[in-house]
């Protein structure tokens, strides 16, 4: 399994495994875009020790790694090459078009895409986000006990396209933005927010600071979602009946009560007010917060059947079972 940009990898990984594969993670990191001859030793080693049925790679390798020299190492070798396009929608010509275009399988949180890939002939299948075994109910903590808890990055860069400049690509997720965190912090409400950039001023918006407490390590994330009375939620797409942040498959998982901006894939997967809450405008979010704060015994109820049917559906173990049975179609069990 090969990951590039590992600082911010999904851990996928640990459905395979759980799903009875053995499993080599190879991370690809900045080093080996200034030198080539480190990712064709890395990666000539990783495959030549482990003989791998398949390679299945994913993340942001621009300004990471030469895709096609990455590429052209495994097929010299004639192994199989899945990949999946994490990043779609919003990077489908960017960044998942041209690795899908040389690899003979290819899985999308987007199952929108699939016949936009087809038109390529790539074969598409989907694989939508997930909660990873890591993300379970624990006990609170003193230092996470806030009335509402935020864990993302704010990607809204406030200029994405340099020639329109307009932000393109995070527009649904700066909407979520103002439409659920937004309110909380004008309303002072007792909310804190952990990630990247969130107090930056090239940000569509900037948090002040009052309210911010840094970059959390991974393993603390589920304490935040077990410490908050209120783990709240933003969505980078808008467009799709499949996508859903992992984010809010995670804090569910932790066994958190979930307000999250509405999207479509939000609705298609869970039901409001039985798994969890959403949002379509600040007024609503503050009526949420304020409601379900002063009736605990639902709040609670809610975060449980929202925990139940993670675990039943939207694990990462359920994940790599779907893509297993795809890709033993196509090479030999």
């Amino acid at each position: 399994m090969c990951v590039f940009s590992p600082q911010i990898y999904n851990e996928i990984h640990h459905g395979f495994l759980e799903a009875g594969c053995d499993v080599k993670d190879l991370f690809i990191g900045e080093e080996f875009i200034k030198r080539p001859d480190l990712l064709e030793a890395a990666l000539s080693s990783a495959l030549d020790e482990f003989r791998p049925d398949f390679v299945y790679s994913y993340g942001w390798w621009k300004d990471i790694a030469d895709i096609d020299a990455f590429l052209d190492i495994i097929k010299r070798r004639g192994i199989f090459h899945v990949w999946w396009s994490a990043d779609d929608p919003t990077c489908f010509g960017l960044a998942s078009l041209p690795p899908a275009k040389r690899s003979d399988l290819v899985f999308t949180p987007v199952e929108e895409l699939i016949p936009e890939y087809a038109k390529y002939g790539v074969k598409a299948y989907l694989q939508p986000n997930a909660c990873s075994p890591h993300h379970i109910k624990l006990p609170p903590k003193a230092e996470y006990l806030h009335d509402m808890a935020l864990v993302a990055n704010n990607y809204s860069m406030r200029y994405v396209d340099e020639e329109t400049k307009r932000s393109i690509h995070y527009k649904f997720r700066v909407e979520g933005i103002y439409q659920t965190l937004k309110p909380l912090v004008d309303a002072r409400k007792d909310v804190k927010v952990w990630g990247r950039w969130w107090t930056d001023f090239d940000r569509a918006y900037m948090l002040p600071t009052a309210f911010y407490g840094g970059v959390l390590p991974t393993e603390e994330v589920p304490y935040v979602y077990a410490s908050a009375k209120i783990a709240l939620g933003i969505q980078q797409v808008g467009v799709s009946q499949t996508y859903v942040s992992s984010r809010t498959y995670e804090a569910l998982g932790c066994g958190a009560f979930h307000i999250t901006q509405y999207s479509p894939g939000v609705e298609n997967y869970f039901k409001k007010g039985v798994h969890l809450e959403w949002s379509r405008s600040p007024e609503e979010t503050l009526e949420l917060a304020n409601f379900y704060l002063a009736h605990d015994s639902l709040r609670e109820a809610i975060a449980l059947n929202g925990q139940r049917e993670v675990d039943e559906k939207h694990r990462l173990i359920h994940r790599a079972q779907s893509v297993l049975a795809v890709i033993l179609q196509y090479i030999p069990k």
